[in-house]
């Protein structure tokens, strides 16, 4: 039987929590805990849905990424953490290490790649969940892994005939496709007349962004003759959005083994004010 280890995207879920509550849940002093409320119920509801052997965060490194370098304009268009939110930032670390989860990240890179890191490395008998809100996380699902986005009523979980049906596309192309059509979020623009559909019927036809852009001279219209004017951005976006599977980054799996015992949890939680059940480990 297959263990199970529990990904976390730190900050997606961190974001989640603080705009998921309302600012109103303070302590007695008048500090906000939305964030932290919102994180703890979602950590421990996964602990005793998913009862996972494994479990561990992976979070965005302070200092600027490769992407940054690549394309300064990457995530350009998204504003500053809330002054709040980040207040919170080390009571959930607090509560992490409570619970002897570790935090992992790695300057110069993204959650993601960390993330990408350590589902590549999986051993045979481990299978992974991911839990993010983050779609781009989806080009890492295959037979091993699967991708669970949580929700208060129900948690939606993406397998590779999921991204299949939803993306029309297998998961491993999710770069090529927003190469072609753009990534809003991150502030990638694609390519100029380019859509989701025609950047499937494209990918259906060719197979993937390299075999599109070698036969550029056969697409029609517009959106065909931006294509080949873009060529190279094309492959820049594709790099952009492709997450990194093999970042310098070590771990030990002992250590990402997670804890049967919770009781140090308490004195954490009475200190930052939150009553809130321990999580139910198997």
């Amino acid at each position: 039987m297959k263990e199970c280890c529990v990904i976390i995207d730190g900050f997606a879920l961190t974001y989640r929590a603080y705009f998921g509550l309302p600012n109103s849940i303070r302590t007695i002093k008048g500090t906000a805990i939305n964030a932290v409320l919102g994180f703890y119920n979602t950590l421990t509801s996964l602990i005793n849905q998913i009862q996972p052997e494994y479990l561990v965060v992976a979070s965005d490194h302070p200092q600027p990424t490769f992407r940054h370098k690549m394309y300064p304009k990457y995530k350009a268009n998204r504003p500053p953490m809330p002054k709040e939110l980040e207040l919170q930032l080390p009571m959930i670390e607090s509560v992490l290490a409570a619970c002897e989860i570790p935090i992992l990240q790695l300057p110069g890179y993204e959650a993601d790649d960390v993330i990408g890191t350590i589902a590549n490395s999986l051993p045979d008998n481990i299978e992974a969940y991911i839990i993010t809100i983050d779609r781009d996380i989806l080009q890492l699902v295959n037979e091993q892994i699967s991708v669970l986005i949580p929700n208060s009523q129900k948690n939606k979980i993406y397998t590779p005939d999921i991204v299949r049906y939803e993306w029309h596309v297998e998961p491993e192309l999710i770069p090529d496709l927003k190469a072609l059509m753009g990534d809003a979020s991150d502030n990638i623009p694609g390519i100029k007349l380019v859509g989701p559909k025609t950047a499937v019927k494209w990918l259906t036809k060719y197979g993937n962004l390299k075999n599109i852009l070698d036969s550029a001279k056969e697409l029609p219209g517009k959106a065909g003759a931006n294509l080949r004017k873009d060529r190279s951005k094309a492959v820049l976006y594709q790099d952009l959005t492709t997450i990194r599977v093999n970042a310098p980054i070590m771990w030990c799996w002992q250590s990402l083994r997670l804890t049967n015992d919770f009781s140090p949890l308490r004195n954490t939680l009475a200190e930052i004010g939150i009553n809130a059940k321990l999580p139910q480990p198997r």
